[in-house]
């Protein structure tokens, strides 16, 4: 494939892949008398950086990490880390189970979310390891003690075979994450959207089955439209999407999401573009022929979009300007979204993976202060972990601080060697 780049104490037994590549550790003599800076353990040494947050502006999401793939090989542990960022940048809330509950205005334990996924393209789907990143955060919220269900998700799109074709288990059960298709349930017959003077009939699952929506798109050009992602993602959940491809499929997109929003009796909840791979030329039923690794995020689907044709200009697509059902998307009667950059405001998270850096020790009276840097806008908690065993083997977690600084009380005096790593928690 050639592609262009573009609390409580407790003992931790093991570092997996993903606690390590987002470790620094130090040792510390406990009975050191003088400041002693040292060298952090890092296997990543790229620094990653946000920019700072807005308040006046619809975020647009950009996070991005080069650990992501490998080849054509997608690593999940890189692909969590983006995910988890890209959701705490996004509401702007720390705790992650808040952070996405914060998505889904008036969810309970017994909701349902779906999310829409793009197969049409065998060689560039919307790729189930990127879904999976999102279902793991997903099911970190919790009500009253219950935490949410795997079986209240529904990954969907047209077919049980583009699913199965494309890396999905199809699953209908009442036990694990559900995914199906349209054609295994049908369309319903009951429900007409007018959309641009053609009747649509929208998929079951978007009015039987769930109760939130989620577009999660892919990264892809066409010329048939231009580009192919969050807003013409939603032409899989209706019956007669070819009645809607005259003039480059404007207003046909614009028709469909719109009477998608204010007819159907669901919540769009969060538009997201799986571009860890992506095609800026010979889409949208091409192979993958860009890197970018990493995920577009927002409550805004025109937004979203807006920034996905940005980039594909950036490495040189010549479809873009057929793109104008974006910038009708924007205006009325439609409404959908922005798609003005200086009411946008792009938040870039580059390689969120990194580890943090220079850990100091400074050993006062009894204490051993610990201070450290991450080199970028890190939205998540530390933990600190003590061993008196270089390999960390065994280590005690010793605290959790959303602070780039922490103090082991009283550690000075046991004429024990300590050994310091400092964890981001994600």
């Amino acid at each position: 494939m050639k592609m262009r780049k573009g609390n409580q104490e407790k003992i931790v037994k093991t570092l997996n892949r993903r606690d390590f590549i987002k470790t620094a550790s130090l040792a510390a003599t406990a009975a050191a008398a003088s400041p002693a800076l040292f060298g952090p353990f890092s296997i990543i040494t790229r620094q990653a950086h946000a920019q700072p947050g807005q308040t006046d502006q619809i975020k647009v999401i950009v996070a991005r990490d080069e650990g992501t793939a490998q080849g054509s090989t997608i690593i999940t542990d890189y692909v969590q880390v983006v995910m988890d960022e890209a959701i705490r940048q996004l509401t702007g809330i720390f705790d992650h189970g808040s952070a996405c509950k914060s998505m889904f205005p008036g969810i309970n334990s017994d909701s349902v979310i779906g999310i829409k996924v793009n197969c049409i393209n065998p060689y560039l789907p919307t790729h189930p390891e990127v879904v999976d990143a999102l279902i793991n955060s997903l099911l970190q919220m919790d009500f009253s003690g219950t935490p949410f269900s795997p079986n209240n998700i529904i990954i969907w799109d047209r077919a049980n075979s583009e699913l199965s074709g494309t890396g999905y288990t199809i699953n209908s059960g009442a036990e694990g994450v559900r995914c199906f298709g349209t054609d295994q349930v049908g369309y319903n017959s009951s429900v007409s959207l007018n959309c641009n003077g053609t009747t649509q009939h929208p998929s079951r699952i978007l009015t039987d089955y769930i109760d939130y929506h989620i577009d999660f798109a892919v990264m892809k050009n066409a010329g048939g439209c231009g580009l192919t992602m969050a807003l013409k993602n939603n032409y899989g959940c209706i019956d007669q999407p070819w009645n809607l491809h005259d003039n480059y499929c404007d207003p046909g997109i614009p028709s469909v999401n719109t009477a998608i929003r204010d007819e159907l009796d669901v919540v769009e909840a969060l538009f997201i573009v799986d571009s860890i791979f992506g095609c800026y030329t010979g889409g949208p039923m091409g192979p993958p022929n860009m890197e970018y690794h990493g995920v577009l995020m927002s409550f805004d689907r025109v937004a979203v979009d807006t920034i996905g044709r940005q980039i594909l200009e950036e490495y040189g697509c010549t479809t873009t300007g057929l793109a104008t059902h974006v910038d009708t998307a924007a205006q009325g009667p439609y409404n959908l979204g922005t798609n003005d950059l200086e009411e946008i405001h792009r938040i870039d998270i580059e390689n969120p993976s990194v580890a943090v850096e220079g850990l100091r020790v400074l050993p006062e009276e009894r204490h051993v202060k610990l201070s450290w840097e991450t080199g970028e806008n890190y939205t998540g908690y530390y933990k600190v972990l003590r061993s008196v065993d270089p390999t960390f083997a065994t280590a005690e977690e010793i605290g959790v601080t959303r602070f780039p600084y922490f103090v082991d009380a009283r550690i000075i005096g046991n004429s024990q060697k300590s050994f310091y790593r400092i964890q981001k928690t994600w």
